[in-house]
C-alpha cells in the first residue's frame, strides 16, 4: 500500500475543504475507505477500501463502481447509469454525495454513504471517492427520554399485544410465560399451545436438551442478542426471521423479552438482487461480476494442484453490428439469446459461459489436459457458428472471434486474465481463422497502442500537430495548380509520425473530428495567403475523414473554415475515401451535394482500392478521381497501363478530372501523360514539405522541371 500512500501524496485540489480532509487522510492514510476513479474505473485503493469489499488489490484495480453493485440500486435507478452520472458531475467540478447499494465480493450488501471530490494527479482529473458504511444495527444514537415512563401500563400492554412483530417473554428457566397475537399468527399456534413450553420446538433446528443455544448463552453472558434465525409453524413450514432478545430484571425476577419479525420478503428481495447483480438479464448466463468469481475459484483449485491447465475464452461476434443496425435492437436482442443457447448446448459440462455485455461472451475452460485440447475445444465453438440463426423466417449468418488467455501460463490473476483474452480477441478479428492465443507481443503492441492514444489526447494542446504540403502539378505544363494538406505529428525533436501511423487512432477514438476540423481551418488559412500572394487561382486540397463527414454539422464546418479567412469556395477540394461512401451511402451522398451546392471541389481519393460501384460513382457530384499509387507501381507493366487507362477513360466518359498519386520516376509521368489530359503528384515533384519550403519550391518558382 506504499503505492497508496504516494498517489494520496501527489494529489492536488483548489476547494479548500478537501484540501483539509487531505491533510488528515495523507496523516491516517488507511482508516477512512478511499479509493481513486480515473474515468469510470478505479485505478487505486486504501487497504481499508479493500477490506470493505472483501477483495483484493488486483481485482479491485481497474474494476468499476458497478462491478460492486447489484444491477438497479434501492432506488430503482440502474447503477451503470447512475454511478456515471454521478462521476461525471464529480469530474465538472461538483463535490457529490449521495447513497449507494454495494455488494463485497461474497455478495453481501453494503449500504454506504459514498462522497466524490474532483481532484488533479499529475495534472489529470481524477475522482477520490470517500465510503462510509451505512449500517443502521451499529450506528450510536444519542440517549434520548422515550417518554414511556408516563405511559400506563395498560396502554403499553395493548401495544405490545397488537404489535405487528411476535413477541414472547420467558422465564429464568426459559419457560413461555406470555405471547401476543403477532407470534400465534406468524407460527400458526394458539396462546394456549405455547404458554409454559419452552420455545425449542419453534426451531428449525431444535437443540439437544443439554445444549443451549447461542441466544440462550448471549443473555446469560451479555443480556441481550440478535441475529437471524430459522423458524418452524406449527404446519412445520420454515421461514427465516430476524430476532432480538434482551434479559430485564422487575421485581427481583429475571425475564427474557424476545421479539422476531419474518423476513422472507426481504430475503427473497436479498436473493433478487444478488441475481440481478449476478446474472445476464437477457441471456441468464452469469455476468461479468459473475465471471470473475468463476475466474477466482478455478484460480484457487490450481493452488492444490500446480500442474492443471485452464483457459479464458473471450469470444467477440463478427457481423452483429449489422444486424442491429439493418433489424432493430430488438431483434439482435433475441439474436443474442439463440447465441447464449446454442453456446450453452455446445459446452454442457464442459466450460463455464458468461455474457460480458453487448455481443461479447466468455467460456472457462478447467482440468485441461494440454494447449491442444483447448485448441480442439476452440474450434469446435467456431463450427458453431458455421450454421446461420433463424428468427421468424429470417436467416442471420454470424461468425465469432476467439481470444485465449492460459491460466496459470499467462496470469492467475482474473482480472488481467480477462484483459489478456479480450487483447487475444482483438487480435484474432483481423486474423484468420479468427482464433489465436495470447502471447506477450499482443500486449506490448496494446500498450504501445494505448501510449500513442493517451499522448494523442495532449498533442493538439501542445501544438504538435503540423500540416505539410504536397503539390498538385499539371501533367502537361508541370505547373503546380494545388498542394494536399498532409496532417504531421511532431511529438518532440526526435519522434515524427505520418498520417498513416496515427490517423486510424484518431479515427478509433473520435478525435479525428476536432482535429479534422483543425486541419481544414489551417489549410484554408494558407491557401488564401497563398492565393493573395502568389497564384491567384491555387487550390487547396485536404483530407476527410468518415467520421467528419457523418459529423451532424460537417457542412457548418467546412462553411465557417471558408468564412473565417474569406476563401472562394472554388478554392477548395476535400478528398473523401471509398470506404466513407460504403458507409452510410444515402447519407454521404446527401451531404456532398450540400458541399457541392457551395462550390467546393470534392475528389474520390485512392480510387481503385475501394468497393464503390460504378452506378453509384455516377450519381456522386464529385470532380475528380484520384488514381491509387499502387497502380503508379505497374504502369511499366501491360496489365497495369491498361489498368490505369481504364480509369482515365472512365473520368473522361463522367466528365471529372484525374490525378495520379505516387508518380516518383519520368518513366511513370510520360506513360499517364500520354493517356490524357490530368494531373499527378508523387516525389518526381517533390516531397511533402512545411510552408516556408513549399513556397520557396514551387510558388515563388511558379513552375517544376
Amino acid at each position: 500500500m506504499i503505492r497508496w500512500q504516494h498517489l494520496l501524496n501527489k494529489l492536488t485540489t483548489d476547494d479548500p475543504l478537501l484540501q483539509e480532509k487531505l491533510s488528515v487522510w495523507r496523516i491516517h492514510p488507511h482508516k477512512t475507505p478511499l479509493a481513486l476513479i480515473q474515468g469510470f474505473s478505479f485505478i487505486s485503493a486504501n487497504s481499508a477500501t479493500l477490506d470493505y469489499f472483501g477483495t483484493e488489490y488486483d481485482t479491485f484495480v481497474n474494476a468499476t463502481p458497478y462491478d460492486f453493485s447489484p444491477r438497479i440500486q434501492s432506488s430503482g435507478r440502474n447503477s451503470v447509469e447512475f454511478a456515471r452520472e454521478m462521476i461525471l458531475e464529480a469530474v465538472s467540478g461538483i463535490n457529490v454525495e449521495f447513497s449507494w447499494l454495494h455488494l463485497n465480493q461474497q455478495g453481501n450488501e453494503l449500504p454506504t454513504r459514498v462522497n466524490l471530490y474532483r481532484c488533479y494527479l499529475q495534472q489529470q482529473p481524477v475522482v477520490l471517492v470517500e465510503l462510509q458504511a451505512l449500517n443502521r444495527r451499529t450506528q450510536v444514537r444519542p440517549a434520548i427520554a422515550d417518554g414511556f415512563a408516563h405511559i400506563p401500563k395498560e396502554i403499553l400492554s395493548t401495544t405490545l399485544e397488537e404489535s405487528a412483530e411476535a413477541v414472547y417473554i420467558t422465564d429464568i428457566d426459559n419457560k413461555i410465560l406470555a405471547v401476543n397475537k403477532a407470534m400465534c399468527r406468524i407460527c400458526g399456534y394458539s396462546a394456549e399451545q405455547l404458554i409454559n413450553k419452552t420455545p425449542f420446538f419453534l426451531e428449525a433446528s431444535p437443540l439437544n436438551a443439554s445444549d443451549e443455544s447461542e441466544c440462550l448463552q448471549a443473555l446469560k453472558q451479555r443480556g441481550f442478542w440478535q441475529g437471524e434465525t430459522l423458524k418452524q409453524r406449527s404446519d412445520g413450514s420454515t421461514f427465516p426471521a430476524w430476532q432480538s432478545s434482551r434479559r430485564i430484571a422487575a421485581d427481583g425476577l429475571e425475564y427474557h423479552v424476545n421479539i422476531f419479525s419474518d423476513i422472507s420478503t426481504k430475503k427473497l428481495l436479498e436473493t433478487q438482487l444478488t441475481t440481478r447483480a449476478m446474472y445476464d438479464t437477457l441471456t441468464g448466463l452469469p455476468n461479468r461480476f459473475h465471471l470473475k468469481q468463476i475466474l477466482n475459484g478455478a484460480l484457487d483449485k490450481l493452488k492444490d494442484d500446480p500442474l492443471a491447465l485452464g483457459a479464458l475464452m473471450f469470444l467477440d461476434l463478427n457481423g452483429f453490428k449489422n444486424i442491429n443496425d439493418s433489424f432493430g435492437h430488438s431483434m439482435g436482442d433475441r439474436v443474442l439469446q439463440l447465441v447464449a443457447a446454442r453456446l450453452e448446448a455446445g459446452c454442457i459440462e464442459k466450460a463455464d459461459i458468461a455474457r460480458m455485455g453487448g455481443d461479447e461472451f466468455t467460456l472457462v475452460l478447467q482440468d485441461c489436459s494440454c494447449k491442444e485440447e483447448i485448441q480442439l475445444f476452440a474450434e469446435q465453438i467456431l463450427s458453431l457458428f458455421d450454421s446461420p440463426f433463424e428468427i421468424e423466417g429470417q436467416k442471420f449468418f454470424l461468425g465469432t472471434s476467439i481470444g485465449i488467455a492460459l491460466f496459470p501460463t499467462h496470469s492467475d490473476q482474473a482480472g488481467q486474465l480477462i484483459s489478456l483474452a479480450d487483447t487475444a480477441m482483438y487480435c484474432a478479428k483481423k486474423n484468420q481463422p479468427h482464433l489465436v492465443f495470447y502471447d506477450k507481443s499482443m500486449s506490448q503492441a496494446a500498450e504501445l497502442k494505448l501510449k500513442l492514444i493517451n499522448n494523442l489526447r495532449h498533442a493538439h494542446s501542445l501544438k504538435q500537430f503540423k500540416l505539410a504540403y504536397q503539390a498538385i502539378v499539371d501533367l502537361h505544363t508541370n505547373k503546380p495548380i494545388a498542394a494536399e494538406a498532409l496532417l504531421r505529428w511532431q511529438k518532440s525533436p526526435t519522434e515524427h509520425y505520418e498520417a498513416a501511423e496515427f490517423v486510424p487512432l484518431l479515427e478509433e477514438t473520435g478525435l479525428i473530428v476536432s482535429i479534422g476540423q483543425w486541419a481544414l481551418e489551417q489549410a484554408c488559412k494558407q491557401a488564401s495567403v497563398w492565393r493573395a500572394q502568389y497564384q491567384p487561382d491555387f487550390k487547396i486540397s485536404v483530407n476527410v475523414s468518415p467520421l467528419q463527414l457523418e459529423h451532424v454539422d460537417f457542412v457548418g464546418q467546412v462553411v465557417n473554415a471558408l468564412e473565417m479567412v474569406a476563401l472562394p469556395a472554388e478554392a477548395l477540394i476535400l478528398e473523401i475515401t471509398e470506404s466513407a461512401l460504403l458507409r452510410q451511402p444515402e447519407q454521404a451522398r446527401h451531404t456532398l451535394e450540400r458541399i457541392k451546392a457551395l462550390g467546393v471541389g470534392i475528389a474520390i481519393d485512392d480510387f481503385g482500392t475501394g468497393l464503390s460501384s460504378l452506378s453509384r460513382l455516377g450519381t456522386l457530384p464529385i470532380d475528380s478521381v484520384k488514381i491509387d499509387a499502387e497502380f503508379a507501381l505497374r504502369l511499366t507493366d501491360a496489365s497495369g497501363q491498361k489498368l490505369c487507362h481504364a480509369i482515365v477513360q472512365l473520368a473522361q466518359a463522367l466528365g471529372i478530372h484525374f490525378v495520379a498519386e505516387g508518380i516518383e520516376t519520368q518513366q511513370q509521368k510520360d506513360i499517364i501523360t500520354h493517356m490524357g489530359q490530368g494531373f499527378a503528384q508523387g516525389f518526381l515533384f517533390g516531397y511533402p514539405s512545411y510552408v516556408e519550403q513549399f513556397t520557396e519550391s514551387y510558388l515563388a518558382e511558379k513552375c517544376i522541371a
